[in-house]
């Protein structure tokens, strides 16, 4: 049977995508995590995380472009300087002992995250709602020396901020969104909505990005991966198929009949779990 006993792995991946498509999200994170728990080899586990999270943001991308909710022109300083570096971080041979440490911190950072995230994003949320009344409309302002200053200066931190966290996300396997949407949020940035559909994007093109890195890192043709898929994850076409699915669900229902705050609780626990076991490993 070609599941075998790894139902649980099949269905958490679905529940994962269900509940992240929602928000815009890919879930790589804790795909990431659950196949740390299941012992998937380490040159496997980032390909399988990305072709995942690949596979339920496009989803999220096209409906937020669909319903004109894009804010493309803001996206393009951080997309420039993640796709580039993310293909960088996916193609740096790494060694067991470097990978797994350095897994195991960013899964560690990524569910204090989770954990400390979403009262301080409806803190910063509520904030941006009372400050919007009190703010000219930009629309009507002249354009200034020093409004041009600001523009550029916000393109560059972006460019920056993309480029370290797109190197990141191509190193461990993941799309990113997890650390950006965060700061995001914290820095204002924009609305939750416009943070929602960045964030899809950003874990779109850095998740292909990162899958092309640790495939050329490894030399690997397409029958080269699929083969070392099926040697230490025979169940893995399971695992597009229910993200597949989940991310459609999410899309299309975008779980408001689930509390978002319990969910980041329940896959920081994951997360975190999964980090701490690789650090002791």
């Amino acid at each position: 049977m070609l599941l075998g006993g790894n139902f649980w792995i099949v269905a958490w991946f679905f529940l994962a995508a269900l509940v992240y498509s929602s928000a815009g999200f890919g879930g790589g994170s804790t795909y990431t995590a659950l196949l740390v728990l299941n012992d998937v080899d380490h040159r496997v586990l980032p390909m399988l995380s990305l072709a995942c999270n690949f596979l339920v943001v496009s989803g999220a991308c096209l409906r937020f472009t669909q319903q004109q909710q894009m804010p493309w022109s803001r996206c393009v300083p951080l997309v420039v300087g993640s796709v580039p570096m993310a293909w960088v971080g996916g193609s740096v041979p790494l060694d067991r002992d470097v990978f797994v440490p350095l897994l195991s911190g960013t899964l560690i950072v990524a569910g204090v995250l989770l954990l400390l995230g979403g009262r301080r994003n409806r803190e910063v949320d509520a904030a941006a709602v009372q400050d919007g009344s009190k703010q000219p409309a930009l629309a009507n302002q002249p354009c200034t020396i020093s409004m041009k200053l600001g523009w550029r200066f916000d393109v560059i931190w972006q460019t920056i901020l993309g480029a370290g966290l797109g190197l990141l996300a191509g190193l461990v396997g993941i799309g990113g969104g997890i650390f950006l949407s965060p700061v995001l949020h914290l820095t204002r940035w924009s609305h939750a909505r416009d943070i929602a559909a960045t964030s899809s994007l950003f874990i779109l093109v850095n998740s292909l990005a990162g899958l092309v890195g640790q495939a050329s890192k490894h030399g690997w043709s397409v029958s080269q991966i699929m083969t070392e898929f099926q040697t230490h994850a025979p169940w893995w076409p399971w695992l597009f198929v229910s993200v597949l699915i989940g991310g459609q669900i999410g899309n299309r229902a975008a779980a408001s009949w689930l509390s978002h705050l319990t969910l980041r609780r329940i896959t920081a626990v994951i997360v975190l779990a999964a980090g701490i076991r690789l650090g002791w490993m």
